[in-house]
């Protein structure tokens, strides 16, 4: 997928950390795209198609223990045609945040998915959108409940879901993320 050379749709993420039981060694914020008018060949014996995804990642910068920040474009890719089908319209439909303690296999991969709802509210440069998410602190380096080869992904939750699950916040430490139109 080529980059767009007019990227002009630029956030600022800020992450922070709130009563997390230590620290994070792996900070990283995935651009999630899809471009549902093109569908490419997987396998052209058994007819196979999928649809096109592109998901550039990056790493977020380490600002102090607990703050992490970073930049993400909604129009990275460029709209071209890529599969002799006609051109490609990308559309950017969710920012994933990911955060491991350690390099380890089993250290739980926290994560924050946050879709376009977001920024499409978002038009104004300087304008600004602040959400909470929360992670059970059970899980911090490794779920050791979980008997498994790989680790646990812990999907942040809302407030709103801690309480429907009756997850008391006591046990969670919160991942505030703070996004700016630049």
């Amino acid at each position: 997928v080529t980059e767009n050379p007019q990227k002009h749709q630029k956030y600022e993420v800020t992450v922070t950390f709130k009563d997390a039981p230590g620290g994070f060694e792996i900070a990283e914020l995935v651009e999630n795209y899809a471009a549902d008018n093109c569908i490419y060949t997987t396998n052209r014996m058994a007819g196979a198609t999928a649809l096109a995804h592109y998901q550039p990642k990056f790493s977020l910068q380490k600002i102090s223990d607990t703050v992490y920040r970073g930049e993400f474009y909604t129009d990275r890719p460029l709209n071209e045609d890529y599969y002799d089908q006609g051109v490609c319209l990308w559309n950017f439909f969710a920012l994933s945040l990911g955060f491991q303690a350690n390099s380890d296999k089993k250290s739980t991969y926290f994560k924050e998915s946050i879709d376009d709802t977001v920024w499409k509210n978002m038009t104004e440069k300087g304008t600004t959108m602040k959400l909470v998410y929360h992670h059970q602190k059970r899980n911090y380096p490794i779920a050791t409940w979980l008997d498994d080869e790989t680790g646990f992904v812990s999907l942040g939750i809302t407030t709103e879901e801690a309480q429907q699950r009756n997850i008391d916040l006591k046990d969670t430490f919160s991942v505030e993320v703070e996004i700016r139109r630049i």
